[in-house]
């Protein structure tokens, strides 16, 4: 019996923690500090690896989480995510929503977005494609907002506003910015 303690004690100690996922928050909360509201469980600046604590509830401000250094501290989101609302380490480690992916057909990224925005993503008007509804902004659209699918326009060539261009007709000065290829 001693045996098998000491290597149970020993498997767990190499093991990397990480936090439990939202609906088991509870569960360890109780198991690890005897009361849900007191557990935390964030990333440890220091020493590089996910701590458990018993320090109560925290808030951070909207675009940013809370990490422990060695107590609580401000830190910003991983770039795939962004945390548009208050953080706070009842139940989360790291910022809640992961950031879209403009990777549909005919779709590219119109701006990173930020550490409290979701990216934005535009149609690729230079390869004929244009969005099937029409977005918000009609240069870009949110795809954690709306629909951000594309088509292939049926038109030869596209403006930046998607605007059907007739042979010899040039359209200058759209409202949107133009997609300039590196290629």
């Amino acid at each position: 019996m001693v045996i098998l303690l000491i290597l149970i004690i020993v498997i767990t100690a190499g093991y990397d923690l990480k936090c439990p996922a939202r609906a088991e928050w509870k569960l360890r909360g109780n198991i690890f500090c005897s009361a849900e509201d007191k557990y935390v469980c964030l990333f440890h600046l220091l020493d590089q690896k996910y701590m458990e604590n018993c320090l109560g509830s925290d808030r951070s401000s909207i675009g940013s989480k809370l990490v422990f250094q060695p107590l609580f501290n401000l830190a910003e989101c991983n770039v795939r995510r962004y945390q548009p609302i208050v953080f706070t380490t009842q139940g989360n480690s790291q910022c809640i929503y992961r950031k879209s992916k403009c990777a549909e057909e005919g779709q590219v990224i119109f701006n990173n977005g930020s550490s409290s925005r979701d990216v934005t993503c535009r149609c690729d008007y230079t390869q004929g494609y244009a969005f099937v509804t029409k977005p918000k902004n009609s240069c870009f659209c949110t795809p954690s907002e709306e629909d951000c699918s594309c088509y292939r326009s049926t038109c030869t060539k596209l403006s930046q506003d998607y605007q059907c261009i007739t042979d010899g007709e040039t359209l200058l000065n759209g409202t949107c910015k133009e997609i300039i290829s590196y290629m």
